[in-house]
């Protein structure tokens, strides 16, 4: 078993910042923004009234990035910070994925993605000891996916083999491939997918309300951990299969902000699509 969970912030830490993220045109909340030091291990998810609470190191002068899923990211300058702002405006801004119409064409079913529910390794994210799980909240994990034909999607399914939660909530992002890593994100809405208490076995979420198309070009699908409660302290994780492969395809990275890393391997995770 293999572990591969978020690095903890470091001891020694100023005390927290707290505050919210709102929409810049309507003044409502953003739910579930991600806040980011760039390139760092440091970072959180706001609630879902977007209220966050973030552990920097003490002495820290970072820049902080704030994204949502169909918002222009905000970037707080160390100097924004240190004069007390904790309120953060997104301002809405439209991205889509190409759009690629397939209508009054002859298309068939297929699957794109690891659809197994075993692996070689179980890869573990959790924060097992821990009263809080906040610092872990943003971390990412997928795998680069090269449709051969423009197609629909129909749903998305990932599978937990473990999972000791009450309450854990995801959001399934989408990106465009750039020299092998994740590029520009391509969704405009935000996909959720909430798992029941302590749920094992496929998670998935019906994409057929959201219009979604794929170009026959690479993309990279990742899952982001928005969410997580548990009464007890212990035993605090989740897990996901993998299997070794020669290629690099499986991507993660701690949070929004911090760089991706890139494994030979493939998460159990996969679409349902209309291919033409």
């Amino acid at each position: 078993m293999l572990a591969a969970a978020p690095r903890l912030v470091p001891a020694q830490t100023a005390p927290p910042l707290e505050g919210q993220v709102l929409n810049a045109r309507t003044g409502q909340p953003v739910p579930f923004a991600t806040l980011g030091v760039p390139r760092r291990g440091l970072g959180t998810v706001a609630d879902e009234q977007g209220r966050y609470l973030l552990r920097l190191p003490a002495g820290s002068a970072d820049t902080l990035i704030v994204t949502s899923v169909g918002f222009a990211r905000e970037v707080v300058l160390p100097a924004a910070l240190a004069a007390g702002q904790r309120v953060f405006r997104l301002t809405p801004q439209e991205q889509a994925i190409a759009n690629v119409v397939i209508a009054h064409r002859r298309v068939r079913p297929a699957v794109l993605g690891r659809r197994q529910s075993q692996g070689d390794l179980r890869w573990l994210a959790g924060s097992s000891g821990k009263s809080t799980v906040d610092d872990e909240w943003g971390w990412e994990l997928g795998t680069v996916l090269s449709p051969a034909r423009p197609a629909r999607l129909e749903e998305f399914h990932v599978y937990l083999a473990d999972n000791q939660y009450e309450h854990l909530r995801f959001r399934l992002n989408l990106y465009a491939l750039d020299n092998g890593r994740p590029g520009p994100p391509l969704l405009s809405q935000d996909i959720q997918l909430t798992a029941r208490p302590r749920q094992k076995g496929w998670l998935s979420v019906d994409l057929r309300p959201y219009q979604l198309t794929f170009d026959a070009r690479p993309v990279v699908a990742t899952i982001q951990w928005l969410q997580s409660e548990k009464t007890q302290p212990e035993k605090k994780y989740f897990a996901i299969p993998v299997k070794r492969q020669p290629r690099h395809t499986m991507v993660e990275r701690e949070n929004s902000q911090a760089l991706w890393t890139l494994h030979p391997m493939q998460p159990s995770l996969y679409f349902d699509l209309l291919m033409e």
